[in-house]
Parts: structure tokens; C-alpha cells; sequence
């Protein structure tokens, strides 16, 4: 979480509402598995049931993190004009919510669907009072997810085009993406990814994947690719 305060002292620091709405949503969900993940036995005592322990840990959660989201200082409630004057618009949202939570009720029963209400809840109590500082938080965030996709790339294409030619491909693309733009450092990164396929699958013997693209190769290039590259 970024430790900029937002321009208003009355608000929690930014990303702390999205922080908390996160962690409550995903209690929530924990909540709701229980039924399917843990069991009830019959004959055993009530401390020693699978369930209990699960259920105490997880209603922690959600209590106290439900705490912590209530209580934060929240941004008052900002609708257009013609919004804000009309009242059948708040009474149809509010009759919205209701109708959903009835429908859950009635297709899971009460207690199934008393999880799933109070995260559609959360989610729109969330959006309601977010504050674009917190947006802000949340793309840098989401910035972690790129480079896990970067990663995941790496590994899935690996198999398919070969560890050489992906490695020094995506090497290079990653010194563009962190600002590297030079001859030298294009050229230092390809050093790199090749002195790195040499060390560990040439020299260590490291067990890759062998490329399906290497397949395509005349037969002794294709041994030697496959047993260096």
C-alpha cells in the first residue's frame, strides 16, 4: 500500500478501502465454502469437529475485517443532479438489492445465501465510496499482474519455440519495457540470455522442456538444439 496520504486528512491513506473491501470479499468467499470444504461428524465433540476451527478462523475474519471496512473514513456519497432529485431512482436501487437478496435466499436458502448477499453488499458499498486516489492504487497494483504475465509467457512458450529463442527475445522485450532503449544495452541483453541458456542448459545440464519447433530441424542440428539449446 502506497504511504501517500490523499489530499483530504479525513481519509484513510489511498488504497486502504480497496485493501480492506479485498480482503473482506475474499473472507466472504472462504466463508461460503465452508459447507463444501470442511465437515460436520457426528459423535464428536464440538471442539473437535473438522468445522469448527475453520469456521472460528475465517468468522474472525470477516468480523474484524468488516470492522476495519466500516469503520474507515469514507468520501460522501456524490450523485448527478437529476440523481440525487430523483427519489424513485434510489427507492428502485435499494428495491434492486432487496429483490437480489430475496432470489439468493430463496434458490441457496437463508444461511447459504448469507454469505453471497453481504459480498454483493460489500462490493457495492466499495464502489459507492471509493476515492480516485484509490483507483490510482489499484493500477499500480495491477502492474504486478503484467509482469506475472510476462513470466507465464516465458514458461508456456518455452516448450513450443525453444529455451534460446525465448530466452533472448524476452530478454530484450523486458530491457525495452524498463526504459532501456540503447544499441549497447539491446545488444548486452542478448549477451546475457544467451550466456545464461549456455550455463544452465548446456554447462549444468539443467532438464528443460525440449521445443517442438526443434523438431522441424534437420537431424543432427536437431540433437545438437535440443541437447544445448
Amino acid at each position: 500500500m502506497s504511504d501517500d496520504i490523499s489530499e483530504h486528512p479525513d481519509r484513510p491513506q489511498r488504497g486502504q478501502v480497496l485493501f480492506a473491501a479485498l480482503l473482506l470479499i475474499c473472507a466472504t468467499l472462504l466463508i461460503a465454502a465452508l459447507g463444501s470444504q470442511t465437515k460436520w461428524l457426528d459423535g464428536k465433540d464440538f471442539f473437535a469437529q473438522p468445522r469448527f476451527w475453520p469456521a472460528i478462523g475465517v468468522g474472525g475474519m470477516v468480523v474484524f475485517t468488516a470492522l476495519h471496512f466500516w469503520y474507515l473514513p469514507r468520501k460522501p456519497r456524490r450523485l448527478p443532479r437529476w440523481m440525487r432529485e430523483a427519489d424513485w431512482l434510489q427507492w428502485a436501487e435499494s428495491l434492486f438489492w432487496g429483490v437480489l437478496a430475496l432470489a439468493l435466499s430463496l434458490w441457496l436458502g437463508p444461511i447459504k445465501a448469507a454469505p453471497y448477499v453481504f459480498l454483493v453488499a460489500t462490493i457495492r458499498v466499495t464502489w459507492l465510496y471509493q476515492h480516485w486516489t484509490d483507483r490510482r492504487e489499484a493500477k499500480v497494483w495491477a502492474s504486478v499482474v503484467e509482469w506475472a504475465g510476462w513470466f507465464l509467457a516465458y514458461v508456456l512458450l518455452v516448450p513450443i519455440i525453444g529455451y534460446l529463442p525465448v530466452t533472448v527475445a524476452f530478454t530484450v522485450l523486458l530491457t525495452w519495457r524498463v526504459g532501456y532503449r540503447d544499441h549497447i544495452m539491446m545488444w548486452s541483453a542478448v549477451l546475457f540470455a544467451i550466456a545464461v541458456v549456455l550455463v544452465f542448459k548446456s554447462f549444468l545440464q539443467v532438464k528443460i522442456p525440449g521445443s517442438a519447433l526443434y523438431e522441424y530441424l534437420p537431424g543432427a542440428l536437431r540433437s545438437f538444439f535440443i541437447l544445448n539449446f
